[in-house]
C-alpha cells in the first residue's frame, strides 16, 4: 500500500467538501457505501482517481497522514477474501478501470457488469447538486416547455418538470398533460414516467456541463504556467520537457473542446428533436445521450483530476521554480494520457 502526502487528491479526500453527500457528486470518488460489498471493512473506503489517473482503493485519508492508497489488485495483501465475498475483489478491479466515476458513467458500467442498480439511491445526484445544475437544464427542457406552455414556457423553472404541469385547478392540469401527450404521441397515463426520465436523462447533461465550466479556469491558469514554463531558457533546450508540455497542452485542451462541442450537439439535436417530437424520438436521443456518458464522464474526470493536481501542487505562480514544475508535468500530468477515450461525434 502506498502512502502519498504529494497527491492532489489526498488533502481533496481529506477535505469535508469530498465527503458524504459531496463525495457522490464527485467525478472522480466512490464511496464503497455505494456497493453491494460483502466486505465490511470495504464500506469505509473509497475508490478515487489518483493524480496520476489510477483507480485506486483509497482505505484513508487526512492531511497529517496522507492518502492510503491500494490498488484493487492488491486487497488481499489487506482484507481476506474466500468463497462469500470474492465477488467484490473482482468487482473493484473491473470498476477501477472505469475512465470516470460519476454516478451516469457508473450506473452503465454497473449494469454492464450485472448489478442492480435501479434502487440505489447513491447512483443519483445529490438533491442539493441537482439544484446547482439545475440553470444549465434550460437549453434541454425548455423546448419541452415551449411545447406546452408557448411563449409563456420561457417563464417556467427547469427544475422538477412534473410541477411545471401542476396547475391550481385540475382542469389547467389536465389541458396540460394533453396537450403534452399529443406532443408526444403517448397516453396520458405514461407521461409521469416521460417527465421523469426526460428530467434524468438532461440532467446528466446539465452535470457535465456544470463540471466544464468549472475547469475552465483552472485550464487557464495551467496553461499560462505552461507557457512560463515555455520561455524558461534553460528548459527550452530541453527537448524531453517541450514535448511533455506540448502533449499534455494539446491533449487536455482537445479534451475541453470536445466535451464542449458534443454538448452543444446535444442541445443542438434536442431543439430539433421537438419539431416532430415523438416517443420514440425521445428513446432514440436517451439512448445516444447514455451511449456518450462514459465517454463524456471520463474526459471531464480526466480533465479535473488532473487541473486540480496542478493547482494543489502549484496554488500560486510563486510556488515551486521551474524544474520543479517541469518535472511535475513529466512525472504526473502526462501520465495516463493514453487511457482517455476521444469523443468520437
Amino acid at each position: 500500500m502506498s502512502v502519498s502526502n504529494a497527491s492532489s487528491f489526498a488533502a481533496a479526500s481529506a477535505d469535508p467538501a469530498c465527503t458524504g453527500v459531496a463525495a457522490k457528486d464527485s467525478l472522480h470518488i466512490l464511496p464503497l457505501s455505494s456497493l453491494p460489498l460483502a466486505t465490511p471493512g470495504l464500506h469505509r473506503a473509497r475508490l478515487i482517481k489518483n493524480a496520476h489517473f489510477d483507480g485506486v482503493v483509497e482505505l484513508f485519508a487526512d492531511v497529517q497522514t496522507g492518502s492510503g492508497q491500494v490498488a484493487p489488485q492488491d486487497l488481499p495483501r489487506v482484507f481476506q477474501f474466500g468463497a462469500d465475498n470474492l465477488g467484490d475483489l473482482s468487482l473493484l478491479v473491473n470498476l477501477s478501470q472505469s475512465s470516470s466515476y460519476d454516478v451516469y458513467s457508473l450506473r452503465g458500467e454497473l449494469r454492464r457488469l450485472g448489478v442492480d442498480v435501479e434502487n440505489v439511491d447513491d447512483l443519483r445526484l445529490s438533491e442539493a447538486k441537482a439544484r446547482e445544475v439545475t440553470p444549465h437544464m434550460a437549453a434541454f427542457t425548455r423546448p419541452l416547455v415551449r411545447a406546452v406552455f408557448g411563449s409563456a414556457g420561457d417563464e417556467q423553472s427547469p427544475g422538477d418538470l412534473m410541477q411545471l404541469f401542476a396547475a391550481p385547478d385540475v382542469e389547467t392540469t389536465q389541458n396540460n398533460l394533453a396537450k403534452l401527450a399529443q406532443q408526444v404521441d403517448i397516453e396520458i397515463p405514461a407521461i409521469p414516467k416521460f417527465l421523469q426520465d426526460y428530467g434524468d436523462v438532461y440532467l446528466s447533461l446539465a452535470y457535465y456541463q456544470s463540471c466544464l465550466d468549472a475547469s475552465r479556469p483552472k485550464l487557464e491558469a495551467f496553461l499560462e504556467a505552461l507557457a512560463e514554463l515555455k520561455k524558461d531558457r534553460n528548459l527550452a533546450q530541453d527537448r524531453g520537457v517541450m514535448a511533455a508540455c506540448r502533449e499534455v497542452q494539446e491533449n487536455v485542451e482537445n479534451v475541453v473542446e470536445e466535451v464542449g462541442d458534443i454538448l452543444a450537439m446535444f442541445r443542438d439535436r434536442t431543439e430539433d428533436m421537438w419539431t416532430d417530437m415523438s416517443s420514440d424520438k425521445f428513446r432514440r436521443m436517451e439512448q445516444m445521450i447514455t451511449d456518450y456518458q462514459k465517454k463524456v464522464g471520463g474526459a471531464l474526470c480526466f480533465t479535473s483530476v488532473k487541473l486540480d493536481a496542478w493547482s494543489e501542487r502549484f496554488p500560486r505562480p510563486d510556488v515551486g521554480g521551474p524544474r520543479r514544475r517541469a518535472d511535475f508535468v513529466m512525472n504526473t500530468m502526462r501520465h495516463g494520457l493514453e487511457r482517455v477515450q476521444s469523443i468520437d461525434d
